[in-house]
């Protein structure tokens, strides 16, 4: 459960620093200014922590796929 809670608050912080790199995009247009490029990082190194605790997360068995599809559900 607490690996779920954890999946949900990168994700949500993912969202935000994307649509703070937005805003400053439109707020700074074309002042030369490095906010939104550290924002996107900011995202970037969200994202990666975010596979790599799903990652975890399967490979540790916390976490199952559960698709119909799979070959284990059948």
């Amino acid at each position: 459960m607490f690996l779920k809670i954890v999946i949900g608050i990168l994700f949500l912080a993912n969202l935000i620093a994307l649509s703070s790199a937005f805003y400053t995009l439109l707020v700074d247009a074309g002042k030369g200014g490095k906010r939104t490029a550290n924002l996107l990082m900011i995202r970037v190194s969200l994202a990666v922590l975010l596979l790599t605790v799903v990652g975890y997360g399967l490979w540790s068995g916390q976490l199952g796929i559960s698709a119909p599809w799979h070959p284990s559900r059948q």
